[in-house]
């Protein structure tokens, strides 16, 4: 009823349904997001260190009690940022409102965070990392604000090193972004698998008796999109087939990757020719920035929104499956939907497994399954086939930046450029603040297929406000975009309100933030290592 009734969360939220099905869905699993970096030969490109972690018993109920009993809309901050006496309603905070629901019970409110806490939040998950290979990549950092209770998007950063000689080597890296949905637990699957099945693809491209034969431009796009594939067919169909051959408790939870869904992208940086692969399921998204021959910035988006509301999108679905006018219904896949392409989401590509049905499974394996779209006749409707595209890296491009749609839903690809380039003059080129100008610089947007890709939509500055149009408070670049994300252009009430909002309210305002930021170039030091850039990077959590 949510989604029919509010226009808000028919754009964010991922499906029609209940949010308490979503939060029966978390409760079974205590997820950390994935916070790793794996440096390895092809050989080793397999080991990763994330599991699940289940509740007890004790906790789902008590996760499922604060669902019932604490879920009613929070519209009212008490203002203690500002020391003032009595309740602010969001409705009076220009921009909001438009995304506000009135509630008639004035006592609900929240305490807007201190700025020591919003800076803690806000830095909570970030990583940066000092690359001293020369291979093409400088550093890069990693930021996430979770609005996701836990939070659905998850990550990879990981480099595979091709011998050439006996004294040289390539190197390949890999950077993933999954934005899931309904549930963490598909975003968390790729995470763990991802880079294994590529890598797996690739490896006849490096075997010893090719003598370093990387393959073709095409042959690599083949094989990245037959890893996307095949994962996604291990995920949903083998998993299912396992469930259907042994209902046990153990196949249940394997088969929860294929019950909830997530985007993916992928960019793969191959340091012997400076090119830059991007793979793209879903609407995460890829930029590049750097300066042309004017000495003006330029931004060029290496990925198309895969949505409903992509009209290519569109007419393949319609091809796929003619004489179905409801296969995209209002921007969405049967009507639900709103990525075209996706990993998981069993429920929009099969009905049965093997001429067995999926209403035939026990009730008690059932209990994790959603209802099926209406006009469900001739799955699949949704595949996790990827767009590629390759682009020659020249010493004129500076950094890449990719970040799930919660991203772009705040800042236009412009902004993001321009956000970056001025972040890089104050902490990588050295430049003090007050030399900085108050506005970001110009960038043109290059991208060839603009239509494609949906506007920034959220929270505008305001036309009369004559203040400088960005913050720049972060070490880190990654966490500096999300920052400005909140910012409405470099507004910090903003930051307050949206970073205090707490999960799952916050979702009608804002979705989970993941973003990872490159730079490429040479760098200082040539020793081969990978350094954490502590300055950057949060310190881990001490364990008990």
């Amino acid at each position: 009823m949510l989604c029919q009734t509010n226009r808000l969360i028919v754009r964010c939220g991922r499906h029609h349904g209940g949010w308490i099905n979503r939060f029966v869905h978390r409760s079974f699993i205590n997820n950390r997001t994935t916070r790793q970096f794996h440096y390895s030969s092809a050989a080793s490109s397999s080991r990763f260190a994330n599991r699940l972690l289940f509740n007890n018993k004790r906790q789902l109920n008590k996760d499922l009690g604060w669902v019932l009993l604490g879920g009613s809309s929070l519209l009212y901050l008490l203002y203690s940022w500002l020391y003032k006496s009595g309740p602010i309603s969001l409705d009076s905070i220009d921009g909001i409102k438009h995304y506000s629901t009135k509630v008639n019970n004035k006592s609900d409110s929240i305490t807007l965070l201190t700025d020591e806490e919003i800076n803690k939040k806000l830095r909570g998950l970030e990583q940066s990392y000092i690359v001293n290979r020369n291979k093409g990549i400088q550093r890069y950092d990693i930021s996430q604000l979770p609005s996701n209770n836990s939070i659905e998007d998850n990550h990879i950063e990981q480099v595979i090193t091709i011998p050439t000689s006996n004294t040289s080597e390539d190197d390949l890296y890999f950077f993933g972004i999954f934005d899931g949905h309904s549930g963490p637990f598909t975003s968390t699957k790729l995470s763990k698998d991802m880079v294994r099945y590529v890598a797996k693809q690739l490896s006849p491209f490096y075997a010893t008796d090719k003598k370093h034969n990387s393959g073709s431009s095409e042959e690599v796009d083949h094989a990245i999109s037959n890893a996307f594939v095949q994962l996604d067919h291990d995920i949903v169909q083998q998993s299912f087939k396992q469930l259907f051959k042994e209902p046990t408790q153990e196949n249940m939870i394997n088969v929860l990757p294929a019950i909830s869904g997530s985007c993916a992208l992928l960019s793969l940086y191959n340091s012997k020719d400076n090119t830059l692969k991007v793979a793209v399921t879903g609407d995460s998204r890829t930029l590049i920035g750097g300066i042309d021959v004017n000495n003006q910035w330029f931004v060029q988006a290496l990925s198309i929104d895969q949505t409903g509301d992509n009209m290519d999108e569109v007419s393949r679905i319609q091809k796929e499956h003619p004489g179905e006018p409801n296969a995209v219904r209002r921007g969405r896949v049967l009507g639900c939907l709103q990525p075209s392409r996706a990993f998981g989401d069993y429920r929009y590509k099969l009905k049965d497994v093997d001429g067995q049905k999926l209403t035939d499974l026990p009730d008690y394996v059932k209990v994790y399954f959603r209802s099926e779209p209406r006009d469900l006749l001739t799955p699949p409707y949704v595949t996790a086939k990827p767009e590629i595209t390759t682009t020659d890296i020249k010493s004129n491009i500076k950094f890449m930046v990719m970040g799930s749609d919660g991203l772009f839903e705040l800042l236009t690809n412009e902004e993001i450029v321009g956000l970056v380039a001025k972040w890089q003059e104050q902490y990588m080129l050295g430049k003090p603040k007050k030399q900085l100008s108050a506005t970001l610089p110009l960038v043109k947007d290059i991208t060839e297929d603009k239509s494609s890709q949906r506007a920034a939509f959220r929270y505008k500055k305001a036309e009369n406000s004559n203040t400088t149009n960005y913050l720049l408070e972060d070490s880190n670049v990654a966490t500096h975009l999300i920052r400005n994300a909140l910012s409405a252009g470099g507004q910090k009430q903003y930051v307050s309100t949206l970073a205090s909002i707490p999960s799952p309210m916050s979702r009608k305002y804002r979705d989970d933030l993941t973003v990872t930021v490159a730079f490429f170039g040479e760098s200082e030091k040539k020793d081969g290592s990978l350094e954490i850039n502590n300055d950057a990077t949060t310190p881990p959590k001490p364990k008990l």
